[in-house]
């Protein structure tokens, strides 16, 4: 089994912005399809908040996101491809998991779309086990008792040998880590990448780069073959956050200035000479429509 992973996206950042959507929508068009067609995918799992919902969908988002998903869905299905959808905690009106009903999904695609392209499958209430891989909701990890119930439900190390879910990895418990017997835990909700190796656990990040948090970092799409990593594909086409210093202002590749937003860090010293300044007004009537 080959899996394309790819963590969380928030289709709907930045207050709805329809720059940073056509480039997130590029993302899947483009990127993502390439995959479809070049690689050898079983399987394409999400790994939650496609939506960066809280309280509603834009009415664009939601038409552009559905449009978007469903192009992919038919060029899977050429490809005998199927499409995982994880809930993120995103995904949901509500943290109340008696809401859980209300969530992007149900909203968005509605159970017609999964008669249509029966390919997709979104896992938004309840736990959904297919080769091997067990998917999870959000609900489901963050509740002590559901994953009691879950490790009663399931075999580790033999029915299930990879779990695929939304959670904060790094937070749980010794004796829950212990439960699942060593197999490998892939989640998303941290949007950094931490990876324990040792437990087997791997937050991967999400796909794209949100604020300068991530600064002067890649995010990447994941390929799993029987459940390990084995490709880490870069992210190019959503913008990047880069920050340069002093003098890398002036040997910076111009690469640097395209599809990114560039802060230019001159200590108190340096701003001061005229080199520095010409050098900063020549790199902002350069790169116009580079955000700096």
């Amino acid at each position: 089994m080959r899996d394309l992973v790819i963590g969380d996206i928030h289709f709907g950042v930045k207050s709805n912005s329809i720059e940073w959507l056509e480039k997130q929508c590029k993302l899947i068009n483009t990127q993502v399809t390439d995959i479809v067609k070049t690689k050898d995918i079983d399987r394409i799992v999400f790994l939650g908040d496609v939506f960066d919902v809280r309280y509603s969908i834009n009415q664009q988002v939601a038409s552009e996101v559905k449009t978007c998903i469903r192009n992919l869905a038919l060029v899977c299905n050429q490809k005998n491809v199927k499409i995982v959808f994880v809930a993120g905690n995103h995904d949901y009106y509500s943290p109340l998991e008696e809401a859980a009903k209300y969530n992007a999904y149900e909203t968005v695609f509605g159970s017609e779309f999964t008669r249509v392209h029966p390919n997709v499958v979104f896992v938004n209430k309840d736990p959904y086990c297919e080769c091997g891989a067990l998917f999870l909701p959000w609900y489901w990890t963050d509740n002590t008792d559901h994953f009691d119930q879950i490790l009663y439900n399931y075999e580790f190390g033999r029915e299930v040998k990879c779990v695929y879910c939304h959670a904060d990895l790094s937070i749980w418990p010794g004796g829950r880590v212990a439960s699942l017997r060593g197999i490998p835990v892939y989640a998303g909700h941290i949007h950094y990448i931490v990876q324990d190796e040792t437990c087997n656990l791997y937050n991967i990040g999400a796909c794209c780069p949100l604020t300068f948090g991530d600064v002067n970092e890649d995010r990447y799409l994941y390929i799993l073959e029987d459940y390990k990593i084995v490709e880490k594909i870069t992210n190019t086409y959503t913008p990047k956050f880069i920050r340069i210093f002093n003098e890398e202002i002036f040997t910076a590749d111009k690469s640097v200035f395209e599809n990114s937003f560039v802060q230019l860090c001159i200590s108190r010293s340096n701003i001061e000479k005229a080199t520095y300044t010409d050098q900063i007004k020549f790199l902002k009537n350069t790169y116009v429509d580079a955000h700096i």
